[in-house]
């Protein structure tokens, strides 16, 4: 919700600090850039450490980024962006570990739906962060000294750190910290013992303390060893990761398909309600989007994201259902189950939307009306894979790998996509456009930018088809490394696991059921 309050109102936080829109789209960028960067750390102490603590902590940094940054003066724009910058550090905290815990208390068709109802928090969130900051400017507006205060859409942005800190309050008071691999654990009885002799391998280390009575130099030269044994053990486990993660060929080509949809989504989400003042003051003969009537801003601002919101609930809901079906080999699925269904559905969402997204923006002036409802279509099918993607995520890597692997996955998919979408269609509008800054010249240079993120959709559905293609022999890996972390577990103490963790090179996970450190 947070990210897309400045998407509602960018035209008044560009007349503000008057800027272009190469420094407009910049402003996601910024973002984006800081959560991708430190979602790789929230990944490697998310399977380390205590996960529910890490998101207290990147929330509260966020919740503070936000407030701050909605009183910085309109000479200090570069103040503005450093707390744009500082607020991705928060979000990185819970994309990164949320669906691992749900990863850790549900499994199944159960997992599916929760996941399903967890990324609702994408198109719903991006179409509230239209709604409220567009509406919480125009009451400040109204309310106001002037219904022309340039500073006005400040309060805009000042609504979601109130519902940031009820989160605060809740993830405190409501939610425990499950053990890795808990839900796979209680499906599978006899995997479950091994599992959780794993996950006990901290304490032998948290443990360790010097006994007033019984301290002596040899004990402190022993506890220094383990803690540089450990430590050794993090770094080596890191690379680990991350070589396991090369050999998963659904997950190279299910992050290339979802970063061009990221791409997409993030750039539609940022550009599209401006594209829209743009053909609506060109309609009226305006020459700046200013002179629009603050009722017609607000009022494209608020349909854009009912639009988001409902297209995401029907298309999240959607993939999941439709996913599910095609696994189980019901109703229209009957006579052709399969595992790859995952894949397919994303695939099939990135193809539909790519001609879609096309006539829906050759519509706006024509046919307002039936271009939103091409927009609805649109949105539709670029959420098809939200909660399909992560739940193939979640199958395709063990439970001590999945907060890298979802980490890996914001990291690159947010490095090639929303990070530098937005910026891009934004320097190829000002490019087009030259010098003009008539709305018409402007709406005609975004309509040509956004050719690249049609392109893009394309490259995404053959993505998910290379995904779909290896999506089985992925599956049967992973049920093969947890037969065999049982196997490592019956044969494994706590007292020698950690130096043989640390001492294994290899990208299987043999020792690796001793990385789940609280």
């Amino acid at each position: 919700m947070d990210r897309f309050t400045i998407a509602g109102i960018l035209n008044d936080v560009q007349n503000f600090y008057r800027i272009d829109d190469t420094m407009a789209g910049f402003l996601q960028t910024v973002f984006i850039i800081s959560f991708m960067t430190v979602a790789p750390i929230c990944g490697f102490l998310g399977d380390r450490f205590n996960r529910k603590r890490i998101m207290l902590i990147g929330l509260s940094i966020w919740v503070g980024a936000v407030f701050a940054s909605s009183f910085i003066t309109e000479n200090h724009f570069w103040a503005f962006l450093l707390f744009r910058c500082i607020v991705g550090i928060g979000e990185a905290s819970y994309a990164v570990i949320a669906p691992t815990l749900i990863a850790d208390l549900f499994v199944g068709k159960l997992r599916s739906r929760v996941l399903m109802f967890f990324y609702f928090a994408i198109p719903v969130g991006s179409g509230l962060g239209y709604v409220v900051g567009s509406y919480a400017t125009l009451m400040a507006r109204r309310w106001g000294a002037s219904s022309d205060c340039l500073d006005c859409w400040q309060w805009g942005i000042r609504v979601t750190p109130v519902l940031g800190l009820f989160c605060i309050v809740n993830l405190m008071l409501f939610v425990q910290e499950p053990v890795r691999g808990q839900a796979e654990q209680n499906a599978s009885q006899n995997v479950a013992e091994d599992l959780t002799a794993a996950a006990s391998v901290p304490t032998t280390y948290e443990t360790v303390t010097i006994s007033p009575n019984l301290a002596s130099e040899q004990q402190s030269e022993q506890i220094r060893k383990e803690n540089y044994h450990r430590l050794r053990h993090y770094v080596r486990s890191y690379g680990s990761d991350v070589g396991y993660l090369i050999t998963n060929r659904t997950f190279l080509w299910s992050t290339l398909g979802y970063t061009a949809v990221v791409f997409v989504t993030g750039t539609l989400a940022w550009w599209g309600p401006t594209a829209i003042e743009h053909a609506k003051a060109m309609e009226e003969h305006l020459n700046d989007t200013s002179k629009l009537d603050l009722g017609e801003k607000n009022q494209i601002s608020i349909i854009f994201g009912a639009i988001t919101c409902l297209a995401g609930i029907f298309g999240v809901s959607a993939g999941s259902l439709l996913a599910h079906q095609w696994k189980t080999g019901k109703f229209c699925f009957v006579y052709k189950p399969t595992e790859r269904a995952d894949a397919l559905i994303s695939a099939v969402g990135s193809f539909a939307a790519a001609p879609l997204m096309f006539i829906a923006f050759t519509l706006i002036t024509k046919s307002q009306n039936l271009s939103w409802f091409v927009v609805f279509l649109t949105i539709l099918c670029l959420c098809l894979n939200w909660a399909v993607n992560v739940d193939m995520l979640m199958s395709i890597t063990v439970p001590q790998r999945r907060s890298i692997a979802c980490a890996m996955q914001i990291l690159l998919s947010h490095l090639f996509g929303d990070a530098t979408g937005p910026y891009l269609v934004g320097a190829i509008s000002d490019f087009v456009r030259g010098n003009s800054k008539l709305p018409a010249d402007r709406f005609r240079s975004l309509i040509v930018a956004f050719y690249l993120p049609n392109a893009l959709l394309l490259l995404s559905g053959v993505a998910f088809i290379g995904a779909a293609y290896a999506l089985p022999m992925d599956l049967a890996r992973v049920k093969r490394q947890m037969a065999e972390l049982k196997e490592d577990g019956r044969g494994t103490t706590p007292s020698t696991s950690a130096t043989n963790g640390a001492s294994s090179s290899n990208c299987e996970p043999q020792g690796r059921q001793n990385d789940a450190f609280e």
